[in-house]
């Protein structure tokens, strides 16, 4: 490729990239625009957006309650059993890998994730266990060795993988998981393993899996039509350590898991984050997980949808993988792992310059489905940022305006829109039922000090703000004016 070339691409690239930042001033522009000129307008615009968000909010709620009905039917199901009878023994032909990278985290976090694997009712002989480490963190491949000679009888494999970073690689989850990958694939080739009965699962060195977690992801794998397009995803919940964490961090874990739950229901909008299982020939197909990005489960599904077009779809698997919430020694320290953290998520809107020109050139993927796939992530990128500061300044912003201070709607409507954020006040409420029920049982017999950590809900429109919004503001900020973030493991501790 030429020199103008690579620069014509670049500075596509770069004009993708802007499109998050120039959505979010633009919106903030008009907001405040429209509250000097024309602030009935914007009144109207935001009660609109409201009554969107209080729709959003119950849909969200019988989401979950379905999703919560079927993760109980899924964790009481007996899945090698049903394997049994529908596929003889021809299940047992398959494999499942577990891929678990590891950079700076300490032994309290793998040890229990190796424990619970451990666990997982499937025969062992298909079972493998893959330690991701990164030769600059020396500790990581120590703590594998040492876990790979404990539960060197729990497991059919365990390999360890140990990367050393290349010029022009990320330190990260990403370049990890690429190299162990490969690794993988040509040592159980080797071993003469067939590749395409072989499912890997990337997990996250925390995550700990349900007892039937193999067995119901192979009874899915084999039911699902197209399952080598197919990226399955089960249910990341952060409860690992959900009573030692803040309140804040309590919130965007409850938060995080009740939206995991509900967006299995909306296919449009569901996409693989964070841990998810694949066949190992179809990740070889799609070039594994590029090495020198940050969001690199984004990646790897526009990577998919690239390789796979209309048959590419994402399957939820009914079962919760508990991993831990953000937790240092400080309260201060926690608060700031856990913005960073947030600030990498929202960096998956730098995934534009890759997915929008990649989608639109296709030509194997029908127009509703590019329609669909570009206008989802727009939307997504727009309300991380957005959807906070619209309920919380929307209507205070007409009041900037002298003359819409005397008219009646001025007193009205503030009324108005505070009867119908009552309703998302019960929604927060029944939000920590589901809580109750999913998260460990809190030991904790003090009942003046139960009652204060639930009554630190009440800062959940600040949380919103803080480490929602301005993360979000601030990554799509950045990729406005061509600055990058750097990828720092979040720091987590049980």
């Amino acid at each position: 490729m030429s020199d103008i070339s690579i620069k014509r691409l670049k500075r596509r690239d770069r004009l993708y990239q802007m499109i998050p930042g120039l959505m979010l001033w633009s919106g903030i522009a008009i907001m405040f625009i429209l509250s000097f000129t024309y602030p009935t307008i914007l009144i109207y615009l935001v009660i609109f957006y409201i009554t969107y968000f209080v729709y959003q909010s119950i849909s969200t709620l019988i989401l979950v309650f379905k999703a919560s009905k079927k993760i109980s039917n899924v964790k009481s199901t007996d899945w090698e059993k049903k394997l049994t009878e529908e596929f003889g023994d021809a299940w047992k032909d398959y494999y499942q890998a577990l891929l678990i990278p590891i950079a700076n985290e300490g032994e309290d976090v793998v040890h229990p994730t190796v424990e619970a694997a451990s666990k997982i009712t499937y025969p062992k002989d298909r079972t493998i266990i893959i330690f991701a480490t990164e030769k600059k963190y020396e500790n990581g491949a120590k703590m594998a060795e040492k876990l790979k000679a404990e539960y060197s009888q729990s497991f059919g494999k365990i390999i360890i993988c140990t990367h050393t970073l290349k010029e022009g690689e990320i330190p990260g989850k990403a370049s990890n998981e690429n190299y162990a990958a490969r690794e993988v694939y040509e040592i159980l080739t080797k071993d003469n393993i067939d590749t395409n009965k072989v499912i890997i699962t990337s997990n996250d060195a925390d995550y700990r899996h349900e007892k039937n977690y193999f067995s119901y992801l192979t009874y899915t794998y084999l039911k699902t039509e197209s399952n080598n397009s197919t990226i399955f995803q089960p249910i990341p919940i952060f409860y690992n350590n959900i009573w030692k964490v803040s309140i804040v961090s309590r919130i965007i874990a409850t938060f995080a898991a009740q939206w995991q739950m509900a967006i299995t229901f909306k296919p449009e909008r569901f996409i693989n984050f964070s841990c998810y299982a694949l066949n190992l020939e179809s990740l070889k197909q799609i070039g594994y997980w590029d090495a020198n990005i940050i969001p690199e489960d984004e990646r790897l599904f526009w990577k998919a949808i690239i390789a796979f077009g209309d048959d590419t779809k994402v399957m939820p698997l009914y079962i919760p993988v508990y991993g831990d919430a953000v937790l240092t020694d400080t309260f201060w320290g926690s608060m700031k792992e856990q913005y960073k953290q947030l600030r990498r998520w929202a960096w998956g809107a730098s995934e534009m310059s890759f997915s929008i020109p990649n989608v639109v050139t296709h030509k194997k993927m029908s127009r509703s489905r590019k329609f669909s796939l570009i206008f989802q992530q727009l939307r997504n990128s727009f309300e991380r940022a957005m959807t906070p500061i619209i309920i919380t300044f929307g209507d205070i912003l007409p009041l900037l305006n002298s003359h819409f201070q005397k008219l009646s709607l001025s007193y009205t409507i503030p009324t108005f829109i505070s009867r119908l954020m009552t309703i998302t006040t019960l929604a927060i409420i029944i939000i920590l039922v589901f809580e109750a029920r999913l998260a460990p049982h809190k030991n904790d017999k003090n009942l003046l000090k139960r009652s204060f950590s639930y009554m630190g809900w009440i800062t959940y429109p600040l949380v919103s703000i803080i480490f929602s919004s301005i993360p979000a503001i601030d990554a799509q900020t950045r990729l406005l004016f061509g600055k990058n973030i750097q990828y720092v493991p979040t720091v987590k501790k049980t």
